[in-house]
């Protein structure tokens, strides 16, 4: 699995994870192997997306469950994509902005 932090890491094409992707591509050539590449969006569990937000798992969870956060089930478990946390941190930073502002005399 090549990570996005693997990639920003190593920025040039010549960069050992891009050496050892083109590695495995022909090893399974060589194999007559077909490689799948697929992309996929990372996402978090509702502890992971607590930490991120700064508000607890319980939090997280009613937040799924009134619809504010959106999360897929996996399973058993639920699991929230990056684009939803930053959209979720936003919608955060934006109550907030209006709590602070509703009491602040200019």
């Amino acid at each position: 699995m090549v990570s996005p932090e693997m990639v920003k890491l190593n920025q040039s094409y010549d960069s050992d994870c891009a050496r050892a992707v083109w590695d495995f591509l022909r090893r399974q050539a060589d194999q007559g192997r077909t490689v799948q590449v697929v992309a996929t969006e990372r996402t978090f569990s509702p502890a992971e997306v607590a930490g991120l937000v700064g508000v607890s798992r319980p939090t997280v969870h009613r937040r799924i469950q009134d619809g504010t956060i959106k999360a897929v089930r996996r399973g058993s478990r639920w699991r929230v994509t990056e684009a939803e946390v930053d959209r979720y941190r936003m919608l955060m930073a934006g109550q907030m902005a209006e709590m602070l502002g509703d009491g602040l005399d200019f």
